[in-house]
């Protein structure tokens, strides 16, 4: 049986699949488990067995497993959900057996979904029908259902300049942007992430096209000769080790959902030691083989937590399932939200048009970045003004969504779908200049040897959290829910930090501006109630990276500034205690004890006069609201919480003299 299935969205679409079964097999079974991707909400999907009643497909109706229920199950944030569904006794019988999948109906936006994997299982969790019984689907065979230069060609055509309509929903109105619009310009995003000639057919017919003309479309898709390493379901960039080992061509494929860790806790060991598995072999089963924390302990040390040092989360899997790429598009394009406000910003040429009319800056900055980076192609190019540009875009659309999110804005679903697409364009977009023109290898060329070897030249990927553009939680928050829009803070967050936490080189609060971002840690909690210590602490040891290890703290825009970044003190805030909840004693303690001798240690690798310079304005930190208990120093008068949480006192006794000797200098120098 060839997986996945795919299950397209004409309105009671069926797809099915028999299985042969012995009478003891048929007998023994209890439940249908089920991995679909693209189920986004209740009842898109309803699952049949042999002549038994269609049952619809919802949180009431099947057990979501975790991560995904605590991220809102079918309806949240998660794209891709494992689930068990209870089957009547008699639902099996001995000989053949067919399982039917159907589309019930669209929601306006989504089109498909997919069965990844399928069993029944017994009494006991064991799966029924054996692993050999099923093949994955190869898209390295797939061939253009038009062959012909003719078809491809008018494929191509109909990319740039079909006419479309919003949905397939009765009266759908025509609008304005191509496909091209939407996804990558040429369309090698679908071709990356090996979207199926099916799939492209219907979702040609879902925005009004013909079955011919969607064909055509497939076959330019499929004649593009680009690397395509994806899959739909595997979330663009999701950690995991063996990532780097990989071309750097396959880096937005990401790692795999196999490597979307069922627990926080299991992240362990590649926090510890990132020589782990390699990409090409499988996941281990970490659910049979959880992780001892008791073990986890001794293995605590401060160099985990070196300032100086340079972790790579890349390598490190994550409990967190990040967006698939059908979550980096827009679901209305900017010129159909926004109409000729957007056709004629900044923010619209910037990306590929001329200065708009009346532009006062006629200098180079105004050049589009399509072709500034066309010009850009040589390693002994100068990337500089490639970063400017992409800030500059970034600029742009704050000063374009400005007047529509800020002051006293009416917030509802359909203006959180305008504002959020205009992000999610901008986003999508960058991953097409980056994979275009390769960017992603040329961090070194930008930010010097130190550099992570593969990097974004830029913030896009923070940008695109609802909080950046207000977006609030609740009803009309990203997905519906406060939780929804958390989760996508959190995932928009987690891939800026993946993807440029800052190459070592940041200024003042950019290019991540840390203390806020690990603050959004404990915003995620309230949500979900699953902590996740692990993840947040590799946030915390990247935000001690981020400075040039050669700058001190006399060079107040770039260099070690304990002051203003996250320090120890997190580890025995009371407000964050939830979070390291999962924690063993001993754990808590040793991590504890290593981040704190850790940050002393970089501290006192500059004298006094280094930390507060005669002669130099020191601007006033503000850290965000709520986040003072983590930042803003005066570490040394948390003295005895830190002896309270066992840490030697030793280490506390330096961390005192410390503090007296820099109170007592900033005293004299009123500071």
């Amino acid at each position: 049986m060839i997986l996945p299935i795919e299950v397209l969205s004409a309105s009671g679409t069926t797809a099915s699949r028999t299985v042969a079964l012995q009478p003891a097999q048929a007998d023994s079974v209890q439940s249908l488990w089920l991995q679909l991707h693209g189920v986004r909400y209740a009842d898109q999907a309803s699952v049949q067995v042999n002549s038994a009643t269609w049952i619809p497909l919802n949180n009431s109706t099947v057990s979501i497993a975790e991560p995904g229920k605590s991220f809102g199950g079918i309806g949240g944030g998660f794209s891709t959900l494992v689930m068990t569904l209870p089957l009547p006794s008699g639902t099996l019988v001995a000989g053949t057996n067919t399982i039917r999948f159907r589309f019930n109906q669209t929601d306006g936006f989504t089109s498909a979904y997919r069965v990844l994997a399928w069993n029944f299982l017994a009494s006991d969790g064991k799966k029924i029908i054996p692993p050999e019984a099923f093949a994955e689907d190869a898209p390295e065979t797939w061939q253009p259902p038009l062959p012909d230069p003719a078809s491809i060609k008018m494929g191509h055509d109909l990319w740039h300049t079909a006419s479309l309509a919003a949905n397939s929903l009765p009266d759908s109105p025509r609008i304005q942007a191509h496909c091209a619009d939407c996804h990558a310009h040429d369309g090698r995003d679908l071709k990356y992430f090996n979207f199926s000639n099916a799939s492209i057919v219907d979702r040609s017919r879902f925005h009004g096209l013909s079955t011919l003309q969607g064909e055509q479309i497939a076959s330019y898709i499929r004649s593009l000769p680009l690397p395509n390493p994806g899959r739909p379901w595997n979330p663009p960039y999701q950690p995991g080790p063996g990532l780097d080992a990989q071309p750097i061509s396959s880096w937005a494929a990401g790692a795999g959902l196999s490597w979307v860790l069922e627990r926080d806790t299991d992240a362990w060991p590649y926090l510890l030691s990132q020589n782990g598995t390699r990409r090409n072999t499988p996941a281990p089963n970490l659910q049979a083989n959880a992780v001892n924390l008791q073990d986890i302990a001794p293995q605590i040390t401060p160099e985990l937590f070196r300032p100086d040092g340079n972790l790579n989360p890349r390598e490190i899997p994550i409990a967190l399932q990040l967006p698939d790429w059908s979550q980096w598009l827009p679901r209305i394009h900017p010129k159909d939200a926004w109409g000729p406000a957007f056709t004629h910003s900044e923010f619209a040429a910037l990306y590929d048009g001329e200065a708009p009319l009346g532009s006062k800056n006629k200098t180079a900055a105004n050049t589009p970045l399509r072709t500034l980076l066309a010009t850009a192609q040589t390693t002994d190019h100068n990337l500089h003004p490639v970063a400017a540009t992409f800030a500059q875009w970034s600029q742009a659309r704050r000063s374009f969504l400005k007047r529509f999110v800020e002051g006293k804005a009416a917030w509802s679903p359909a203006l959180t779908d305008k504002v959020y697409s205009a992000q999610l364009w901008q986003l999508a977009k960058t991953w097409e200049l980056t994979q275009e023109f390769a960017l992603e290898g040329r961090g070194r060329d930008l930010f010097g040897p130190a550099a992570e070897d593969r990097s974004w030249f830029n913030t896009v990927p923070s940008e695109t959290a609802p909080p950046e553009t207000h977006i609030p939680d609740g009803p009309a928050g990203v997905g519906g829910s406060a939780l929804t829009n958390q989760y996508f803070s959190a995932s928009w967050y987690e891939l800026q930090l993946i993807l440029n936490s800052g190459n070592h080189q940041h200024r003042d609060r950019a290019p991540v501006d840390w203390v806020y971002m690990v603050g959004r840690y404990r915003d995620l909690y309230n949500q979900t109630h699953q902590p996740e210590p692990a993840r947040l602490l590799v946030a915390v040891i990247k935000s001690l990276q981020s400075a040039d290890p050669r700058l001190g703290p006399d060079n107040l825009t770039q260099g070690w500034r304990p002051d203003q970044n996250v320090d120890p003190r997190i580890m025995i805030s009371p407000v964050w205690a939830p979070i390291f909840q999962p924690l063993p004693a001993e754990l808590h303690r040793a991590l504890t004890e290593s981040l704190l001798a850790a940050w002393m240690d970089k501290n006192l690798q500059y004298p006094m006069a280094k930390h507060l310079p005669m002669g130099v304005h020191r601007q006033a930190y503000a850290p965000p609201q709520g986040y003072g208990d983590i930042t803003g120093g005066s570490v040394w008068e948390s003295a005895k919480q830190f002896r309270d949480a066992g840490v030697s006192p030793d280490l506390v006794r330096r961390l005192q003299q410390w503090g007296i000797a820099f109170a007592d200098r900033a005293a004299r120098l009123q500071y």
